[in-house]
């Protein structure tokens, strides 16, 4: 499949949702509570603490390959993992729209620019690096400066070090795991009926 068959829907090819994609939600929302709540760890990088979170690499490949049931998925795992670790449910809730954001833009971004899953080309990986990029810098401004310090659990002296570290650890992991995930499975991905070329099928 040439790339731009990938999110062509060819004449007479029938799309629609169906239960493998509830199957994927379900399946992406359990993996990412699992890489979520016991992937992530701390490493000091010279500007304080960096939180590693492995799951970001869910929210971005789901979206990709999955349209808006990977990006219902990214929005809603996170409770579920941050339940586990202890995090109040309020604050979690609050998360949802940077964890949205993350999975939505590169979801969009590959297929308006349409680039390839599969990252066979400086293109497509420009587009893949921009889009987790974006939304990374979303959710490392939103998450500390509009949750955490809006609900009085940061003093004005840490949130550097949150925004720093929050955005650090997502784009590190993002990176990492999510082209070896686009690398490795995408091309098997994008042959089944769960692949989804545009919002739900």
């Amino acid at each position: 499949m040439d790339e731009q068959q990938i999110w062509q829907v060819e004449e007479g090819e029938t799309r629609s949702a169906g239960i493998i994609h509830i199957v994927i939600t379900a399946l992406l929302i359990g993996i990412g509570a699992v890489v979520g709540a016991f992937g992530s760890f701390s490493l000091p990088l010279g500007f304080g603490v960096n939180f590693f979170w492995p799951a970001i690499a869910v929210q971005n490949v789901g979206g990709i390959w999955f349209g808006a049931w990977g990006v219902i998925a990214a929005s809603l795992f996170p409770i579920i993992s941050n339940g586990i670790t202890g995090t109040p449910v309020y604050v979690s809730l609050a998360y949802i729209p940077a964890n949205l954001v993350q999975a939505l833009l590169p979801m969009l971004a590959f297929r308006y620019f349409k680039a390839d899953p599969r990252l066979n080309s400086k293109r497509d990986w420009i587009v893949f690096l921009a889009s987790i990029t974006l939304g990374n810098i979303f959710g490392a401004l939103y998450s500390p400066l509009v949750v955490l310090k809006g609900f009085g659990l940061l003093t004005a002296e840490s949130v550097p070090v949150f925004i720093w570290g929050w955005f650090g650890g997502n784009e590190v992991a993002g990176i990492i795991f999510g082209v070896i995930l686009l690398k490795a499975l995408s091309n098997v991905v994008i042959t089944t009926n769960a692949f989804v070329k545009r919002w739900f099928a």
